[in-house]
C-alpha cells in the first residue's frame, strides 16, 4: 500500500511540474493546449510509465526537476529573489534523489550565478548552494554505483560488449513508440525563434550535456532518457501550440482527427510495451 502511495504521488508530481514548467516557459497559452499536450506526450508515454514502475523515486525526483525548471524560467523573467529561493529548495530535493539531474539543474544554477554576479548576492549565494550541492550529491553517489558511473566511455556510444551500443537508444525520445511515435511531425513547426529566449537556450545546453553522459554509460535503459525526453517535450512547446493554435482556427476537424490519431498511437503503445 505504501509502494502505490508512492508512486502515485510521484506520478502525480511529474505530471504538476511538466504543467507548471509548460506555463513557465510560455505564458499566456490556453490551458486546454497546455493540458492536451501533458496528457498526450507525457502521461500517455509508455516511458512514464515504465519508470512509475521501476523507480517511483526517480519519477518524483524529475518532478521536482521539471518545477525547479519553472522557477528558474520565473527567475530569469522577474528577478524575483523568491523564485531563487524555490529553484534553490526544490534542486537540490530533486538532485539528491536522482544524482542524473545535476547536469540539468546545475547549468540551470550557474546561469543565474552569473546573471546576477552583483546586485543581487543573495541569488548568487543560492545559486552557488544549488551547484556546490550537485557537485557533492553526485561524487558521494558515484562513489557508492561506480559500476554505473566509472565505467562510463565514449566508446559506448558505437560498441558494447553486450546489449545495443547507446547510439540504437539515444534517438528515441525523438521519436520512438515507447515515447512518442508522433513526436517528430512537430519539427516541421519547429522555429529558431521557439528557442531564441535566454531561459530556452539554457535548456538545449542542458539536453547536450545530459545526452553527452547517457551517451557513455555501460548500462542504459529507455525508462533513464525520460529527463531528456521531458527536456524535448518542453523544447518542443511552442511548436505543438502553433500547430493547436492554427489547426483549431482554419481545419478544426483535421485537428480533432489527429489528435485521435495520435491518442489511439500512444494508447496502442501503453498497451503494447506494458499490457
Amino acid at each position: 500500500m505504501l509502494g502505490f502511495c508512492l508512486g502515485f504521488a510521484a506520478c502525480l508530481l511529474a505530471l504538476v511540474g511538466f504543467e507548471v514548467a509548460l506555463r513557465a516557459l510560455l505564458p499566456g497559452v490556453h490551458v486546454r493546449s497546455r493540458y492536451l499536450y501533458a496528457g498526450l506526450t507525457f502521461a500517455c508515454s509508455p516511458a512514464f510509465w515504465a519508470l512509475a514502475k521501476q523507480a517511483s523515486v526517480s519519477l518524483g525526483a524529475l518532478g521536482a526537476m521539471l518545477l525547479a525548471i519553472a522557477f528558474f524560467a520565473r527567475a530569469m523573467d522577474s528577478g524575483y529573489w523568491r523564485w531563487v529561493l524555490a529553484f534553490w529548495v526544490v534542486g537540490v530535493g530533486a538532485v539528491s534523489l536522482w544524482w542524473v539531474l545535476a547536469f540539468v539543474l546545475a547549468p540551470l544554477g550557474l546561469v543565474l550565478l552569473f546573471e546576477y554576479p552583483q546586485r543581487h548576492w543573495v541569488f548568487a549565494a543560492l545559486t552557488a548552494s544549488v551547484v556546490i550541492g550537485s557537485v557533492l550529491c553526485s561524487a558521494s553517489i558515484t562513489a557508492c554505483d561506480r559500476a554505473a558511473t566509472l565505467d562510463w566511455s565514449v566508446h559506448y556510444f558505437w560498441i558494447k560488449p553486450e546489449g545495443m551500443p547507446n547510439a540504437a537508444l539515444l534517438w528515441r525520445p525523438f521519436g520512438h513508440p515507447f515515447f512518442c511515435l508522433p513526436l517528430p511531425a512537430l519539427v516541421l513547426l519547429f522555429k529558431k525563434t521557439d528557442v531564441g529566449l535566454y531561459h530556452r537556450r539554457a535548456l538545449v545546453f542542458c539536453l547536450t550535456a545530459l545526452m553527452l553522459y547517457f551517451s557513455g554509460l555501460h548500462r542504459l535503459s529507455s525508462a533513464q532518457l525520460l529527463p531528456a525526453y521531458a527536456l524535448v517535450l518542453l523544447l518542443l512547446f511552442p511548436a505543438w501550440d502553433r500547430f493547436f493554435a492554427y489547426g483549431n482556427y482554419f481545419f478544426p476537424r483535421l485537428t480533432v482527427l489527429l489528435m485521435g490519431v495520435a491518442t489511439l498511437c500512444q494508447v496502442a503503445a501503453c498497451l503494447f510495451f506494458h499490457g
